[in-house]
């Protein structure tokens, strides 16, 4: 079986990658604990990957910050600015590339869908083969088949994931996406209000927002 590595936040669209990527090869899981990073989703990245009975490799980058920690000159009318860091998904992925190699994984797992391409342009499929043609040089073990990048959500919409999710039997209720700290999700950032939506589409109550 081909081992995986996989890009974990806690969130919704992490955990269900987690989920689909243990189906199909031996996975573990990486994390990154930013400046800032909100211990709600550090707990429910333990928990998804207790749950999945995967070990995680835990990545400290104190230097990486999100817009809304670097100063008021990053400001935006989106929502989404917010979460916005510069050159995030390349340093995240060449260090998961990094620890990709030194554990024999063939296939890094990251969580992008429809939604995050449309606003983080280093979060589309073009940006990632952009990636994968890097790894194909970069890579001097791999004996002409180096790690590569797979989405396995690219072309899903929330709705298309939360399903894929409860097929999966992903324990949506201790997933994590809220920008904001505190005992439940705040149902106002751009996160949250995604969530709500989608859910409500489904017709059903999210688990995570009922705890």
């Amino acid at each position: 079986m081909d081992k995986a590595l996989v890009m974990l936040s806690g969130g919704l669209d992490s955990a269900t990658c987690l989920y689909w990527a243990r189906e199909k090869y031996d996975a573990t899981a990486i994390t990154f604990n930013y400046f800032g990073r909100l211990e709600n989703e550090k707990r429910a990245t333990a928990r998804l990957a207790e749950a999945a009975r995967v070990s995680v490799i835990e990545i400290d980058v104190p230097f990486v910050r999100e817009a809304a920690d670097a100063g008021d000159g990053f400001a935006g009318s989106d929502l989404k600015w917010a979460a916005y860091v510069p050159a995030r998904n390349m340093m995240f992925y060449s260090i998961a590339a990094h620890h990709a190699e030194y554990i024999g994984a063939k296939w890094i797992v990251g969580g992008h869908n429809v939604h995050d391409a449309s606003f983080f342009k280093d979060a589309s499929k073009g940006y990632i083969e952009k990636m994968n043609a890097l790894f194909r040089e970069s890579c001097l073990s791999c004996d002409g088949n180096p790690y590569q990048i797979v989405l396995p959500l690219a072309d899903m919409d929330r709705v298309q994931i939360i399903r894929l999710a409860q097929k999966l039997g992903v324990p949506i209720e201790i997933t994590w996406s809220c920008h904001a700290e505190g005992d439940r999700h705040c149902g106002r950032c751009y996160s949250c209000r995604q969530r709500l939506e989608a859910f409500g589409k489904i017709g059903i109550s999210d688990p995570a927002f009922s705890r």
